[in-house]
């Protein structure tokens, strides 16, 4: 599929979607160079439009998301064009995810100094917190093949607020925070590549697609979540290491896998 180009200032109309006035926004810690296009004003019903043009996506070549701000502020990072020069989505074919997770996870253990294999004295507090799994990272979860209804996903969707619309040209949802040099996970990895690897896997296993981009936080749709507890365990020791909290501020695997059943939404956020 090849990839769009972006749209140029002003209002746009793909297929039969219609967008107010928007404007291009740029690489601004980069070459300057745009990197989306993106609505000035909130949509309304944004989870029907983002469907509808996710639809569109092999005719257009360009990902719709749903733009968040930093504390209430929707400039940042869109308008004062926060963003790193681009990276080719194309790096990302030479991560593996779960290697990405595995370092993370060890990661994770070092900094609450319970990553010394050798230490026969394991915190307790660590433990609780990756619970009930070991220091050795759990491996990817299977794929889950039973997806939530459609009339489920467009409950959650239509339930959405008022949003802005951004468009970024890429061939898949997992590509576009590196194709827009997205920097909110400066404090975790050196770029968004890593992360567009996980969510690549994510896309393949569970149908998770990027939905929602803001500063330093994402939010992913998911079409096929895990079902049960035992399923839902072996996703959130993934999420555990991929960011610093999940949901409503969860970072340890028993609470994250207790929000994960059938949950058609998935929200990251880094510090």
């Amino acid at each position: 599929m090849d990839i769009g180009n972006l749209p140029d200032d002003g209002e746009l109309q793909l297929g039969l979607v219609r967008l107010p006035a928007g404007r291009r926004i740029v690489a601004g810690y980069g070459s300057g160079q745009p990197v989306a296009w993106a609505t000035t004003q909130p949509v309304a019903e944004p989870g029907s439009v983002w469907a509808a043009l996710s639809g569109a996506h092999q005719e257009t070549g360009l990902v719709p998301i749903l733009l968040d701000g930093l504390d209430g502020d929707p400039k940042r990072p869109w308008d004062d064009g926060e963003f790193e020069e681009p990276a080719e989505a194309a790096l990302v074919d030479r991560l593996d995810a779960a290697v990405v997770l595995a370092d993370d996870w060890a990661d994770a253990l070092e900094q609450l100094g319970d990553g010394d294999a050798d230490d026969e004295a394991d915190d307790s507090e660590a433990r609780a917190l990756r619970a009930p799994f070991t220091r050795q990272f759990p491996g990817l979860a299977p794929a889950q093949e039973t997806a939530l209804s459609p009339v489920r996903l467009h409950e959650v969707l239509s339930g959405l607020p008022p949003a802005r619309i951004g468009l970024v040209p890429a061939r898949r949802p997992a590509d576009v925070l590196p194709s827009i040099g997205w920097g909110g996970v400066a404090n975790w990895h050196d770029s968004s590549l890593p992360i567009a690897a996980v969510l690549r896997s994510w896309e393949e296993r569970f149908g998770a697609r990027l939905l929602e981009v803001g500063f330093a936080q994402i939010r992913l749709v998911v079409e096929r979540p895990p079902a049960t507890l035992d399923q839902a365990r072996r996703v959130a020791a993934e999420q555990y290491a991929f960011c610093d909290e999940c949901g409503d501020g969860l970072a340890d695997v028993p609470r994250i896998a207790a929000g994960l059943v059938g949950a058609p939404l998935w929200s990251f956020w880094w510090d």
